[in-house]
């Protein structure tokens, strides 16, 4: 299993402690794109299909599980649409 892997079934196992930096790596991981940060909201964008959606989250620490299993939904809809498990990113993830 590779750390993208890993990191996504931590979220899936414990949405109700998800720090702020541990979902950035993962929405990065399946493509999102950070956008500017306006105030107390961290905004991302992704593509599905050929329209491209914003997910908004507010920081807060932890990030409440709402945000998460919306996060996860978007996720798996991404790899459904993609037909694959792993992330578009052609990044190795062995350890040195």
């Amino acid at each position: 299993m590779s750390k993208r892997q890993k990191r996504l079934e931590r979220l899936r196992q414990n949405p109700n402690n998800v720090s702020l930096s541990d979902l950035q790596r993962v929405l990065e991981d399946y493509g999102f794109l950070h956008r500017k940060t306006t105030g107390s909201h961290y905004s991302y964008t992704y593509e599905l299909g050929e329209e491209t959606h914003l997910f908004v989250v507010p920081f807060r620490r932890p990030v409440k599980p709402i945000y998460i299993k919306q996060a996860l939904k978007i996720i798996d809809r991404i790899v459904e649409e993609r037909g694959e498990d792993e992330p578009d990113d052609d990044e190795t993830d062995e350890e040195s």
